[in-house]
């Protein structure tokens, strides 16, 4: 497997956590645009940071310690922020949905 397919299905694999946890946690969602705003502001910062806190991993660049770190950092990063994106069309949708009843 080349890397780009990795990546594309580390990625594809984080889309799918951030819907299952939509779908099955919708309490987690934020119910306002304010808290979705607050959201996407800390995810921002989470994906600003990810690359600078991934290359800082402290060791040799060991298999074990890519893995970790992908695992460990990335993958709950990423998905946060593609979770807050999906938060932010839910609550798109519901306005648009509530403003024309």
């Amino acid at each position: 497997m080349s890397r780009d397919t990795f990546m594309f299905m580390f990625v594809l694999g984080s889309g799918v956590l951030a819907f299952w946890v939509t779908v099955c946690r919708p309490r987690l969602a934020p119910r306002s645009f304010r808290a979705g705003g607050i959201h996407l502001v800390v995810a921002v910062v989470v994906g600003s940071v990810l690359a600078p806190v991934l290359h800082a991993v402290p060791g040799l660049p060991s298999a074990a310690s890519v893995l970790i770190s992908l695992f460990a950092l990335a993958l709950p990063a990423i998905t946060y922020m593609l979770l807050v994106g999906l938060w932010l069309v839910q609550l798109a949708v519901g306005r648009a949905f509530s403003a024309g009843r």
